[in-house]
């Protein structure tokens, strides 16, 4: 059983948008400027590794297993992302669900600057 509150649509999608507008003030970054997304995941109990990088590749992500801190993660990749609060969002939740469906849980996301 984890130790994380469960996932929350609405709080991520608020935290998505004002994490974005402070990374595009501070980066000097042109919004829409294509990206290359970073999502990252953390198994719960009974997570299922296997059916969730196969559900995420046919939804178009590339993916990996891999040790961070002790623990196992799951990255989801997706390139030429515009840098939007609506497109990152969107390809957040979409990920999200997927992983949620697989036991595992959201832990955040991050990009590579064009």
């Amino acid at each position: 059983m984890s130790d994380r509150p469960a996932w929350d649509a609405v709080a991520a999608a608020a935290e998505t948008r004002a994490s974005l507008a402070e990374i595009l003030s501070e980066s000097g970054l042109a919004p829409g400027a294509r990206v290359t997304l970073d999502l990252r995941f953390v198994p719960g109990a009974g997570a299922d590794r296997a059916g969730f990088l196969g559900a995420m590749k046919a939804a178009g992500y590339a993916g990996h297993a891999y040790e961070a801190e002790g623990r196992e993660e799951i990255e989801a990749i997706l390139d030429g992302i515009p840098l939007t609060a609506e497109a990152v969002w969107a390809e957040e939740e979409k990920a999200a669900r997927i992983a949620i469906a697989h036991g595992y849980e959201p832990m955040g996301w991050g990009f590579e600057a064009p």
